[in-house]
């Protein structure tokens, strides 16, 4: 692990009007993926720093790499004692949870897992991670599992039986099944397979970067069908763009607007705190992180909390509805939450 560079400056968003920042503020946002590893968490400068952006729901990544129960459990188990100590947020249970924290001045937080590794083979797990908190899991993280395939694998075969019976208990239990980073024709059979709405917690668009690490119009659609939301992801590599400017995110944001109507979109920044850490690990792991279009990776930036509000004045210049905002901020996942978690 590289030595954590500390706190950057924060983002400061540039030429909001002031209707925009009352409709940021009265509006729930959710950010439905925050890495919460070692190397990557600051429960006293980051949790806080989201709060002041105006973040209301943050879903932290919990589970250990490659995954297994014991690592998984003992960071679920630190994460609880961050909000124990910490004050001011709130690990919630249920959406109305959500809405009481926010009513509060709190920082409302799930928890969620970007792998399936952590279950061990074990469908009895389901129950157990989301007695734990965990609302929403990945199928693979960009490898094949014992699940199906990664999105980085030159292969595209789809869901082992495994799989298909862990959709199902997905579904029986209330967890959120989440596609990022799973291989194109398994999140598709997932889709199929699914009788409760399906997520790409943070995804950004293959038609506008051509990154493996984007999602086709296909599986935009395939998910708009199931009922489901996609967060647009703000990482800089996928968004091709190494300042990960609002702009980028915005592109994506719009091209899946026109696909499947603003309904099935959400935010998922996957803010990273230790950037040059990110890129170090991707570099010496080409397996999981392959060259995009052979070129080799470079640290880049990726978006930050604050420039959710920037986000939304773009949303407010592009004669978006205020309807339109209240859902890509917050409101679509909610919808989701409240016919997904039991």
């Amino acid at each position: 692990m590289l030595r954590d560079p500390g706190p950057r400056p924060f983002y400061e968003a540039k030429n909001i009007q002031p209707e925009t920042r009352s409709l940021y503020d009265d509006s729930l946002v959710w950010d439905m993926t925050l890495p919460w590893v070692e190397g990557y968490a600051d429960e006293d400068v980051t949790l806080p720093r989201f709060k002041t952006a105006g973040i209301d729901l943050v879903s932290l990544t919990v589970n250990d790499f490659p995954g297994s129960i014991r690592g998984t459990t003992k960071q679920i188990a630190w994460v609880k004692n961050q909000v124990r100590t910490c004050g001011n947020m709130r690990l919630i249970s249920n959406p109305d949870d959500i809405i009481s924290a926010k009513a509060s001045g709190e920082l409302a937080l799930t928890l969620n897992l970007q792998e399936t590794n952590p279950l061990e083979r074990s469908l009895d797990m389901v129950q157990i991670y989301y007695d734990l908190g965990v609302r929403h899991m990945l199928l693979a993280y960009n490898q094949k599992n014992f699940v199906g395939d990664g999105c980085a694998d030159d292969t595209d075969a789809g869901l082992s039986l495994f799989g298909r019976r862990l959709i199902k208990e997905m579904n029986a239990v209330g967890m959120m099944i989440d596609g990022t980073h799973s291989g194109r024709r398994t999140t598709l059979e997932a889709m199929e397979l699914t009788e409760q709405p399906f997520i790409f917690s943070h995804c950004c668009a293959l038609g506008v970067a051509k990154h493996y690490r984007n999602i086709t119009d296909e599986q935009i659609r395939s998910c708009a069908g199931t009922g489901g939301v996609i967060g647009i992801n703000g990482v800089g590599g996928f968004l091709i763009d190494k300042d990960a400017r609002t702009e980028s995110m915005f592109r994506h944001l719009d091209y899946m607007v026109e696909l499947v109507g603003s309904q099935h979109l959400g935010i998922g920044l996957d803010y990273v705190k230790n950037i040059p850490a990110f890129w170090a690990s991707a570099r010496i792991s080409p397996d999981a992180w392959p060259i995009n279009q052979n070129t080799p990776h470079t640290d880049q930036e990726n978006a930050q909390p604050e420039q959710l509000l920037e986000l939304t004045q773009l949303m407010v210049n592009h004669g978006y509805s205020k309807k339109d905002i209240i859902g890509i901020l917050g409101g679509n996942f909610m919808r989701v939450a409240r016919e997904t978690w039991t």
